[in-house]
């Protein structure tokens, strides 16, 4: 009997859909459950410990559902709490940063990058910084620009970029929150310069584990389950459709899965589905 591959993405909102979206433009065969955690968001200004909490109950949830593979649709999430993540689950966990590498490569020498209040606080994001070379890094985090875009998206509030966004001249912007990827025409506009995101470099890395993007499998070492790796475990034990399938869970606070079809119906052929989560049971 066949068997899609199950990749759960998870999120505090909507910030995620790029991800998903940037996997959706892979190869196919693939079953999505697209997890917001809409009652805690914004992450940006909870604790590490919260955060932690809250991933690992919407982790729990993917493994209840019987995911191969997850992935941290959160630059947030991925900063405070991944590696912790990747002990925790039997699967494999893929994070999300910030793409200062892309920007380096592209040749900016003047890059601002946009976080939230909690990744630009968090080691891991300032290792990431320290690592790069030749290019100098504005970092500014607007404290409440993930929320009004999530409200913009979800609500139809008027979003004002200028109200969230610092002045200054930048050869490039790296857009640090997957909420921010959602709006990243109107910030290249904005700034006048490309910006850069790790949606498609953190797609890539996750359908590489099921052998998805046509090309070779990668970091098969990342995780370890028994005698196999769990990369291999994943592929191993899929056989694969050529149609991906989209299944949004909803939180307790009901999160309308049309707004997220109107997003992408038009652009992909994919099968939308609906179930609810409550109380850390699927039903």
């Amino acid at each position: 009997m066949e068997r899609m591959p199950c990749i759960g993405v998870f999120d505090s909102g909507a910030g995620g859909l790029g991800v998903l979206s940037a996997c959706l433009k892979l190869r196919g065969g693939v079953r999505y459950y697209y997890l917001a955690d809409i009652a805690h968001a914004p992450y940006g200004s909870r604790t590490e410990r919260e955060i932690a909490s809250y991933v690992r109950e919407g982790l729990e949830i993917f493994k209840d559902l019987g995911a191969d593979a997850a992935v941290l649709a959160c630059n947030t999430a991925t900063a405070v709490c991944v590696e912790e993540m990747r002990r925790a689950f039997p699967f494999p966990v893929v994070g999300t940063e910030p793409a200062v590498r892309l920007a380096e490569r592209a040749g900016c020498q003047q890059a601002l990058v946009l976080v939230t209040p909690r990744t630009a606080r968090c080691a891991r994001f300032r290792a990431l910084l320290d690592r790069g070379r030749g290019c100098a890094f504005t970092v500014f985090s607007p404290p409440r620009l993930a929320s009004a875009i999530e409200a913009s998206l979800t609500e139809g509030s008027r979003l004002r970029l200028a109200e969230h966004l610092p002045r200054g001249q930048f050869d490039g912007v790296v857009l640090g929150c997957t909420h921010y990827t959602l709006v990243g025409e109107e910030i290249a506009a904005f700034y006048a310069a490309p910006v850069f995101d790790g949606n498609l470099g953190t797609a890539r890395r996750l359908l590489s584990l099921a052998g998805r993007d046509g090309r070779p499998l990668v970091g098969i070492s990342d995780h370890r389950m028994g005698d196999l790796t769990t990369n291999k475990c994943f592929t191993q034990s899929c056989e694969y459709k050529t149609k991906n399938e989209v299944i949004f869970l909803n939180s307790s606070k009901k999160y309308n899965k049309l707004q997220y079809e109107q997003m992408f119906s038009t652009r992909f052929g994919v099968e939308f589905r609906q179930i609810f989560t409550g109380g850390g049971k699927v039903f």
